[in-house]
């Protein structure tokens, strides 16, 4: 087989790479879940070319990248941003969530506000790949065609996003 032929990635999952946190998601167009907490867990992916070193990237920037992003989202209450029926607003020192006629309110500091439509494990993800593009590229380039991370939300029910790099 051919050198040139030959596709490469980088697969980084940890222990490490868990955070527990609460969420809602709305589903069937008018149901609103309770509101509950998942332990979740995180696998990235990365596909390139081999560098002049013979990796795609290098694995310890790509595991402090996601580690920051998922020390971020620990024991916080994720909440969206683009949803229509979910309202999010904050003041000097709380964030409402609204739907209909119910309403939740936390400590500002205990939110993490996500720009996604709902808390899903597939947004989730997205918005963590999102992060470790923005965070990496500096020192990853744009060699890297494309990023895949998954998000484990119940052990073995996993929401994949995979975007071009």
């Amino acid at each position: 087989m051919s050198n040139s032929a030959a596709t490469y990635r980088v697969e980084v999952t940890k222990e490490a790479f868990t955070f527990a946190a609460a969420h809602f998601i709305t589903f069937a167009k008018d149901i609103c879940e309770r509101i509950h907490g998942h332990n979740y867990g995180v696998r990235v992916t990365v596909e390139g070319p081999l560098d002049e070193n013979r990796y795609v990237v290098d694995f310890i920037a790509l595991r402090d990248a996601v580690l920051e992003i998922t020390a971020g989202l620990d024991h916080h209450v994720l909440l969206p941003t683009d949803h229509k029926e979910i309202l999010v607003s904050s003041d000097e020192k709380e964030t409402t969530a609204r739907f209909r006629d119910r309403r939740w309110v936390f400590p500002n500091e205990d939110c993490v506000h996500l720009p996604v439509i709902n808390t899903t494990a597939e947004e989730i993800a997205r918005v963590i790949a999102e992060r470790v593009r923005e965070q990496t590229r500096a020192k990853f380039g744009d060699a890297i065609t494309w990023i895949e991370v998954a998000v484990d939300e119940n052990h073995g029910q996993w929401g994949v996003c995979r975007m071009p790099w």
